[in-house]
């Protein structure tokens, strides 16, 4: 393959990387150390009742959030953007979401399985549009619709002013233009934004203990934090150092990303 001109890093002796890679370690433990105390303190966070009795249409008909559970103790949705025009819905989901379920495996799910939590995507689009795009890109998770409820709106992941004030990621419009993220809200309304939330239940009763958005879905791991440890990175324009860019690299939302069939990896 031809290598694109770039910035690579600087060339070393091995005594003199191996004292680079040590005071970078001692930097991961402490991010370890950090990481796992985060983890704790959103463990102790409150939860929420469920109070409203949401309804889901998936592949045996309709169900419920508890339904959603599959006889689980803890539930895990990924709030899947679905693409619209002139407020009807199209044949296809959003692609940088497309990346994001493609990273879920069925070990992921097994995994999650093994210790009582299912995981499901969720979308505002009817089942008859989600369906036929879930079959073409082979996933192995359930997926749902929400089409007709107000679960998309009360989770913040479905933005429109006259059902409810915008608000995404815990701010609101004028947060986000003070805070130079105004892009969320651009886009004819309703328009659907990508989020993950977290349920528990005690028998019957379903409550909400976490939910996050933007780049807070990226906690799951996958793809971009394996790249994350390579010298290129994820060889966005954002990253530092700069200059490592490949022409390979593309941000959530950019016109070079493709659904996961269209690679031909």
């Amino acid at each position: 393959m031809k290598t694109p001109k770039m910035e690579f890093p600087k060339v070393v002796n091995r005594a003199d990387w191996l004292s680079a890679r040590l005071q970078l370690l001692s930097k991961e433990k402490e991010l370890t150390q950090r990481r796992d105390a985060l983890n704790a303190e959103r463990r102790r966070l409150p939860m929420i009742k469920i109070e409203k009795d949401y309804r889901f249409e998936g592949p045996n008909g309709s169900a419920s959030l508890l339904d959603l559970f599959e006889d689980r103790l803890q539930l895990v949705i990924y709030h899947f953007m679905w693409l619209w025009e002139n407020g009807q819905p199209l044949d296809l989901g959003c692609r940088s979401c497309s990346g994001w379920a493609n990273q879920v495996s069925a070990g992921h799910l097994t995994n999650m399985h093994v210790r009582g939590t299912s995981f499901a995507l969720v979308s505002r689009a009817p089942l008859a549009k989600i369906e036929p795009f879930k079959k073409r890109m082979g996933w192995p998770m359930p997926w749902y619709s929400s089409f007709g409820s107000d679960f998309n709106y009360d989770f913040r992941v479905s933005l429109d002013e006259s059902v409810t004030p915008l608000e995404y990621n815990y701010r609101t419009k004028l947060d986000h233009e003070r805070a130079g993220t105004a892009y969320y809200f651009e886009g004819e309304q309703p328009f659907d934004l990508p989020g993950l939330s977290c349920f528990l239940r005690d028998g019957d009763q379903v409550f909400h203990t976490y939910s996050t958005y933007g780049r807070g879905t990226e906690t799951i791991g996958g793809g971009q934090y394996f790249l994350d440890l390579t010298a290129l990175g994820r060889q966005e324009e954002w990253e530092e150092p700069k200059g490592r860019i490949t022409g390979l690299g593309a941000m959530a939302g950019s016109e070079k990303l493709r659904y996961p069939d269209e690679y031909g990896v």
